[in-house]
């Protein structure tokens, strides 16, 4: 009913004598709304008309978005197109009122909202420090190039509070995966509940036999090592742990639906930002309470975290990050000035009696080894990890260009990169320097005769190109061990001792690395 056709019927009503109460129970309408309008005379009433139906309202400015948000993706939500907004820093608003007004574009332009709804049981609220709940959840998302990616997600919730943790990867969780996101966990919470309870997930559990059960082997000494007392339950149990299906549910449709996913540093970096603003910072439906500030009492009734070391002994892959770390057991471990590149840069690491070894995932050789810390947020960084400034720039480029055979060629390629990179020279070399412990001599003047051929003057293109032959000679010497040792008669020897094989010359390599092929005809 419009507000005109409204205005007519109180009249008409209250002409008749009903009652306020009577008419506003009637026409399903507020007694307030009634007395507004009854204290209007017919022309104030159409003046005020004509003033509601040209008031802007504050989201207005942002409706030409929103409506795309809406027709490209029918079953976002209200709140996450609020989120959105705030995101991309549009504006805070209530809730509420992007609720109304999503609720009558939708209404406007027919738009109707799809949603699939799941039924739960309600379950009493738990002590504070008591419980957290973890589960596994996955989605597809869009790259910028429209490609489809699959990601997994690990999510923890502490039943008290809500306050939750998540944490994503390109790959199925396994052991070790979660035993890193529980350590995750409890440094981002700054403790540990006394009681953990997740499904019957074989990253966790080898069997149930008769009741009792059995986990992997290295989830039960890090069960051990933390005295965590922990709860099995069947798979889309609800009632048993609720509110960690609604956290799955949560992440899925408030934060992943709908985003473009670029790197895998990026998007959990933007995860943490929408658990600070959204998933931690905003009113809990059921609760109507943040979990950010419920959680400030509840932290008081963690308990404390165990110095748990957990054994690695055919090595895990771990990611080099932008600053040239690793991370380990909450702590950041440093590996030589640049190990990182944009394309991404993989680690095996090991324990070794306390000590934490990393070594080159492709050629196996030791890159850095450092002492396990006992802490958790803290830095372990090599001395020699660090820039050298034991040297000035001049006499750094003369001891590293007397490392290669070609002295004077050295000197002239670092001279070019000191032009080419005046601010970060002494980076340049120290990665160049770097090589040195890690390849023979004889391959990096190789490599330095390939970059002044290919004219590549910069530190990461040089260490690729040593890669780049390492493999090329590795291949070649695998192809010399795999042939067959045949019996061989004097005469033959006598043959083969004159035979003189071809000797390529660096345009094949040349060739290579431009993506041509080499061939005999």
């Amino acid at each position: 009913m419009d507000k005109l056709t409204l205005y007519s019927e109180i009249k008409g009503l209250y002409d008749q004598g009903f009652s306020l109460r009577r008419i506003a129970k009637k026409l399903d309408v507020s007694r307030n709304t009634v007395t507004s309008y009854l204290n209007r005379q017919p022309d104030e009433m159409g003046e005020w008309l004509a003033s509601t139906k040209v008031r802007r309202k504050s989201l207005d400015t942002h409706q030409p978005m929103i409506l795309q948000w809406l027709k490209e993706h029918p079953d976002l939500s209200a709140a996450q197109v609020c989120d959105w907004l705030e995101e991309k820093k549009f504006g805070k608003y209530a809730e509420s009122t992007v609720r109304r007004y999503v609720k009558e574009l939708r209404s406007k332009y027919k738009i109707a909202k799809t949603t699939k709804r799941r039924q739960y049981e309600a379950v009493p609220q738990l002590p504070p420090g008591l419980q957290g709940q973890i589960d596994f959840g996955q989605t597809v998302q869009k790259t910028p190039t429209g490609k489809n990616v699959k990601l997994y997600f690990y999510a923890h919730v502490l039943s008290h509070s809500r306050y939750k943790y998540v944490e994503w990867q390109k790959r199925p969780f396994r052991t070790e995966d979660l035993i890193r996101c529980l350590e995750n966990t409890f440094l981002y919470f700054g403790g540990k509940p006394k009681e953990i309870v997740f499904d019957q997930d074989r990253i966790i559990v080898v069997s149930e036999n008769a009741g009792d059960i059995i986990y992997t082997q290295e989830f039960q000494a890090f069960k051990q090592a933390e005295h965590l007392e922990t709860t099995p339950c069947r798979g889309f149990d609800p009632e048993s742990k609720g509110k960690i299906e609604n956290v799955v549910k949560f992440v899925k449709s408030s934060f992943a639906k709908e985003r473009v996913f670029s790197d895998i540093d990026s998007w959990n970096e933007e995860c943490r930002a929408w658990l600070v603003r959204r998933g931690n910072g905003r009113q809990h439906n059921l609760t109507k309470q943040i979990p950010a500030e419920v959680f400030k009492e509840e932290q008081k009734h963690l308990q404390p975290v165990n110095t748990y070391q957990r054994e690695v002994k055919n090595g895990q892959e771990r990611k080099v990050r932008k600053d040239n770390t690793i991370m380990y057991q909450g702590n950041r471990y440093s590996v030589p000035l640049g190990t990182y590149n944009a394309q991404g840069t993989l680690v095996n690491v090991f324990v070794d009696d306390q000590q934490l070894v990393i070594r080159n995932i492709n050629t196996g050789m030791e890159i850095a080894k450092h002492r396990i810390s006992s802490g958790h947020g803290g830095l372990i960084q090599n001395s020699n990890h660090r820039r050298d400034r034991s040297l000035g720039i001049s006499e750094l480029i003369e001891v590293t260009a007397k490392k290669f055979d070609e002295t004077v060629a050295a000197y002239d390629y670092l001279t070019v990169l000191r032009t080419k990179y005046p601010r970060y020279i002494r980076d340049q070399i120290q990665v160049i320097r770097g090589l040195f412990d890690a390849y023979p001599p004889a391959l990096l003047s190789t490599t330095l005769d390939m970059c002044i051929q290919q004219k590549i003057y910069n530190a990461s293109g040089f260490k690729e190109m040593v890669i780049f032959l390492e493999e090329v000679n590795h291949e070649s010497d695998q192809e010399v061990l795999n042939m067959p040792d045949l019996p061989i008669d004097a005469v033959m020897k006598e043959r083969i001792s004159t035979i003189h094989p071809e000797v390529r010359s660096l345009d094949v390599y040349s060739k290579l690395v431009q993506g041509g092929r080499h061939g005999t005809n």
